[in-house]
């Protein structure tokens, strides 16, 4: 009996090694893959949006300082 309970725990602990070390090693493997294509994809469109929103950024400001300066020419000088 004693010596079934040896090769059953010895079992065990050889299954328990190789979870461990195949968990390990898968996530050491995925920090290491290369960007998947979607990832790839969603960088090029947020690049794509921040470009977009700087190019809006810049015409709002051109915009005001268009429209400060009409009301600088709408201003009444009779006054």
């Amino acid at each position: 009996m004693g010596m079934a309970l040896v090769i059953v725990g010895g079992v065990i602990a050889v299954t328990l090694i190789a979870v461990v070390g195949d968990v390990l090693g898968k996530s050491k493997q995925k920090k290491t893959a290369p960007d998947s294509p979607a990832v790839e994809d969603l960088a090029r469109r947020v690049e794509t949006l921040e470009k977009l929103a700087q190019d809006r950024e810049s015409r709002i400001r051109q915009l005001e300082s268009d429209i400060a300066f009409t009301n600088k020419l709408l201003e009444d000088k009779s006054k």
